[in-house]
């Protein structure tokens, strides 16, 4: 594939692209990503990125997963920037729904058009769990075999 396929960095595209596309008139930018949510120190082409994404200025919402984990959850509570209650990394909306269908990621903006764009004025996310987890526990192997 050597020529065919480029693979840059999320982090570095996202950083790079956000400004161009508000320059051409985008009033809002999701982020979907397929990565997971680390705290650990920067590095180019990192499985994990988001957490990088969220300090990039102009993006407003991220939804991401890749690590089959759920966020906002307590497991990420210790991650400096992270809202649990609101489910934002440094201040920006984000949502990772866990794995297998098992959530719904949901970001909520609210937004005010009072400059002729589109700005957001309050946000928060949230990962819902698509079913009562402690009465109904669906078999995960049977999932996975379809």
């Amino acid at each position: 594939m050597s020529g065919k396929v480029t693979v840059n960095d999320i982090t570095e595209t996202v950083r790079k692209y956000v400004p161009e596309m508000r320059e051409k008139g985008a009033d809002l930018v999701v982020v979907l990503a397929h990565s997971g949510l680390s705290a650990d120190p920067y590095k180019v082409m990192a499985e994990n990125s988001v957490y990088y994404l969220s300090e990039i200025p102009g993006v407003d919402a991220i939804m991401f997963g890749h690590a089959h984990a759920i966020f906002p959850s307590k497991d990420f509570a210790d991650i400096e920037g992270a809202d649990i209650a609101k489910g934002t990394l440094n201040g920006v909306p984000a949502v990772m729904p866990g794995m297998w269908g098992d959530h719904l990621g949901v970001v909520d903006l609210q937004l005010s058009n009072d400059s002729g764009k589109w700005q957001v004025t309050q946000a928060k996310a949230e990962a819902r769990p698509i079913y009562d987890i402690a009465n109904k526990n669906p078999s995960r192997r049977k999932t996975a075999s379809w």
